[in-house]
């Protein structure tokens, strides 16, 4: 290990868990210090006019991407989404830290950094909502240090209902809500809760459950689905959200998840652990983003900058993790809740 990845790992207190690769371990120092590059750009001061452009964020975590590649070419392909080739890593960094809370867009498309000494307590340290100039501990995106004395919970971070799984899907299916319509069920297909497969392939032209979703195509239009005793089946429109980058998309996800919950089969998660101080979660599926986004300011992904369901985390995370994923009636198997 050079000086440059020791001084990397010494300035955001990451050390590495047994038996990880070299590759791993300089991923994962790279990756937390482009999150760390992109929120102190936002310190920037000149001409009395705080922040950076969007633009000039985007510049230099591409200039740094560049260098970090150049001086590791074993690991340059673990910064693009090989399923994706468009998806741009400096530009997915920049909107985790705009969608929570690090980074304020002003009304001429400035970013400035949102330094208002807020922290979520986690275990024995803080999630911070800044930069720091004393010790700080980087996990993923997340910046770490003592608690502020403005704490707030992650549920709020989460801008989540109060609701347990069970009490979400019963709002989602209150008969109430459904009445009969003019569709050709010919037409259409069934999110099945039943299946194994992931979500996006959980779909069948039979209705398998009294409660589900329907659709016509994979862009729709949407449809909450009850089968009364007689067959019939009522509708309630699922309206279409735009699926972009912001933190409140892909929420249809917590209703396929509540529909899983519900029949006894969740979608599932796994924690393995790797040593004293680190476990891995492999979940199942994709999260909403608001899930997603939380993961990434508390561990890393593991296979590459884009990986969605595998993730690294120190073993004090991992209740918190568990707690946020069974929220949203997501199972998960082995763990220590009170590691």
């Amino acid at each position: 290990m050079n000086d440059f990845l020791i001084a990397m790992s010494t300035d955001m207190d990451i050390s590495r868990y047994q038996s990880e690769s070299d590759d791993s371990f300089i991923f994962r120092l790279c990756y937390s210090a482009l999150g760390q590059w992109c929120l102190r750009t936002a310190q920037n001061l000149s001409g009395g006019i705080a922040g950076t452009t969007k633009h000039n964020q985007t510049i230099v975590l591409n200039e740094l991407l560049q260098r970090y590649s150049e001086l590791f070419p074993r690991v340059a392909n673990r910064f693009i989404d090989a399923n994706n080739q468009q998806a741009s890593l400096p530009v997915h960094i920049r909107r985790v830290y705009e969608e929570t809370g690090y980074l304020l867009t002003d009304d001429n498309n400035r970013n400035q950094l949102a330094n208002f000494e807020r922290s979520i307590t986690i275990g024995n340290t803080s999630l911070f909502f800044g930069v720091l100039n004393m010790a700080f501990t980087m996990n993923g995106f997340g910046v770490f240090s003592t608690p502020t004395l403005y704490k707030f919970t992650a549920q709020e971070f989460l801008i989540r209902d109060t609701l347990t799984c069970e009490e979400y899907f019963q709002s989602r299916f209150d008969v109430i809500d459904f009445y009969e319509r003019d569709i050709n069920i010919d037409e259409l297909e069934f999110f099945n809760p039943l299946s194994n497969n992931v979500p996006s392939l959980s779909w069948s032209k039979k209705i398998e459950t009294d409660c589900s979703v329907a659709r016509k195509s994979e862009m729709g239009p949407f449809y909450r689905v009850m089968r009364e005793s007689d067959a019939t089946l009522l509708f309630a429109e699922e309206p279409i959200e735009p699926q972009n980058d912001s933190l409140i998309s892909h929420e249809y996800r917590r209703l396929y998840y509540a529909l899983k919950a519900h029949y006894g089969n969740p979608l599932t998660a796994r924690v393995v652990k790797k040593d004293i101080k680190y476990s891995e979660i492999k979940i199942h599926g994709h999260l909403p983003n608001r899930e997603y986004y939380y993961l990434l300011l508390l561990s890393w992904p593991v296979n590459h900058a884009f990986d969605k369901v595998n993730f690294l985390v120190k073993n004090c995370f991992v209740a918190e993790i568990i707690a946020t994923l069974k929220n949203i009636g997501i199972d998960v198997k082995g763990g220590n809740a009170n590691a």
